[in-house]
């Protein structure tokens, strides 16, 4: 059977999706001897750091490796977070910086009015708590955050630092929850910044979809994006690979496919602690029944090659979902044949 009528049934594209774990292999042992001093350590060698440069009023908190500095101006923010992030430990860290009301407007009929300043507001995931910081313009907006951290995080489970000024605008705010809620579903340590008309992200994410989610929530607040996330090491490795395929309507590979699978194979068993769940996909053509079992076959195909690659297989699991989650809707020929694909899903 012909390349091109397999590319029509059925041409996978490796997906991948890691759980985060947390982030201790980064920092060193003699800093963090237990997890929990992690916090406390980083806010004090932090507040050493920042006395030591003189910007000892700089107030630090941390929720795990996410810091949280709160300065009288954006100079000194600038000069605290240059110092805090430099220090061994430290995954990101934001500053808070009080919002300066306007002077008074002057007499004069004919004076224009000062431009408002945009809202500052930043989430900090980290230690199953979100932190939630910054300046807001009304109480009904500081209330939306909350919830928004709350719904993510649990009751009494969120740290909220927000501050109402009335002379502050709302832009961005709207969107800003669903931003967050992207990152969230792909890690548990992040951090979302929205300052000066920027939107900065960082953290690191679970798979490349997770991400593009990220992307898509981020552009709706209509600030410029600085993007910082990151994907996880094993996913970074198999995402590369090419794609996985089959001959048509079939579960034998193609060469092509079986090489794809060898390199998948030398990943794995370069990482021996990843556990990975193998789910097979289709588009919507034919019926539901052919494509769901279309798919639990050729999941199990390539669980069975991995296994004589020696992966041992205890470490894999094999699903077939047909066409019941697509990635793009079955709307056109392109969307189709992204929907037809096989993802490893890297358990925790």
């Amino acid at each position: 059977m012909s390349m091109a009528d397999n590319a029509r049934r059925f041409h996978p594209v490796v997906g991948v999706a890691v759980a985060v774990l947390g982030l201790a292999g980064i920092v060193t042992a003699q800093h963090l001897p237990f997890r929990e001093n992690i916090q406390d350590d980083l806010t004090h060698r932090s507040e050493q750091a920042l006395q030591a440069a003189g910007l000892s009023a700089v107030q630090v908190d941390f929720i795990g490796r996410d810091g949280t500095l709160k300065a009288a101006s954006t100079a000194e923010a600038d000069r605290a977070l240059e110092i805090v992030r430099g220090l061994a430990g430290v995954r990101v860290a934001v500053a808070d910086v009080p919002t300066v009301a306007a002077p008074a407007p002057s007499a004069s009929p004919t004076a224009p009015a000062a431009p408002a300043a945009p809202p500052t507001v930043a989430f900090a995931l980290g230690g199953g708590r979100i932190a939630v910081t910054g300046t807001v313009p009304s109480e009904a907006a500081r209330a939306a955050l909350v919830q928004t951290a709350t719904e993510l995080a649990g009751a009494g489970q969120v740290d909220d630092r927000l501050t109402v000024d009335a002379t502050v605008t709302d832009a961005g705010l709207a969107a800003l929850p669903n931003v967050v809620k992207a990152i969230a579903k792909g890690t548990k340590e992040a951090t979302v910044e929205l300052r000066d008309g920027s939107l900065t992200l960082a953290g690191t994410l679970d798979k490349q979809v997770t991400k593009d989610a990220v992307a898509a929530a981020a552009a709706q607040v209509g600030a410029t994006v600085v993007d910082r996330t990151e994907l996880a090491k094993v996913q970074q490795e198999l995402v590369k690979l090419p794609a996985v395929t089959f001959l048509d309507n079939s579960t034998t590979l193609t060469p092509a496919g079986r090489a794809a699978l060898a390199q998948a194979a030398r990943i794995l068993t370069a990482n021996p602690q990843v556990k990975v769940r193998i789910e097979g996909h289709t588009d919507s053509n034919g019926s539901t029944a052919d494509n769901l079992a279309l798919s639990r076959a050729r999941a199990k195909t390539v669980l069975d090659f991995l296994v004589k690659q020696g992966v041992a297989t205890d470490r894999l699991s094999a699903e077939g979902y047909g066409e019941s989650r697509p990635a793009r809707p079955n709307t056109s020929e392109a969307n189709q044949a992204v929907n037809r694909r096989v993802e490893f899903i890297v358990q925790p």
